[in-house]
């Protein structure tokens, strides 16, 4: 089974804000990252669309639904697939977080979470949960490429899933706004065929 991991586009709102699952607008550019992204897509409809039901994502697999001549009823919004939940620190600039609050997550991110938020690891459980429930069960049958448009912490916490990364080493792996992520699965075995195209 091919699956592509899809981060979202560009947003508006700059890098200097922690917006995790605060909905945000996409940038003026929308349309261009789009299109690229569905020239790196099979030409096969894809039988499965997973999607995170933030706006930045709804709009993109929607839109990759419809250009694949997809009911839009048959893509799936998942919770679990939102990005990681910065509790007070949404919408907040990175440099108004008080230090004394911001060194401990940065220390560990794994285990900590911003006050009223999630941990990286908490992050993790839930994406794992979704592959176990949504996915594995799909991979042995082989149905066609499955698309699942979701956010930079979730991409990275499926590949710490599929290589055994230390969760501590995630944010290592870049990923570009708009890039997809490719792998292929039996259901227990694994391959990246590429990360961030």
């Amino acid at each position: 089974m091919e699956i592509y991991l899809i981060r979202h586009t560009e947003v508006a709102v700059g890098r200097s804000v922690s917006y995790g699952q605060s909905d945000v607008e996409l940038a003026v550019n929308y349309e261009e990252q789009r299109d690229r992204i569905l020239t790196h897509l099979p030409t096969e409809t894809p039988a499965y669309l997973f999607s995170s039901p933030l706006s930045r994502c709804r709009l993109l697999a929607n839109d990759l639904a419809t250009s694949a001549k997809v009911d839009l009823q048959r893509v799936q919004f998942d919770d679990r697939l939102k990005e990681l939940h910065f509790g007070d620190w949404e919408m907040v600039p990175w440099a108004e977080i008080p230090r004394s609050s911001l060194d401990p997550w940065m220390a560990d991110y794994v285990n900590v979470g911003p006050p009223n938020g999630e941990s990286f690891g908490a992050l993790f459980d839930r994406v794992a949960a979704f592959w176990q429930e949504k996915i594995s069960p799909l991979a042995a049958e082989n149905p066609g490429p499955a698309y699942i448009i979701t956010h930079g912490g979730v991409v990275r916490a499926l590949l710490c899933l599929f290589l055994d990364l230390s969760l501590q080493n995630a944010y290592r792996i870049h990923l570009d706004y708009g890039s997809l992520t490719k792998l292929t699965t039996n259901g227990q075995h694994f391959t990246i065929q590429y990360i961030n195209r």
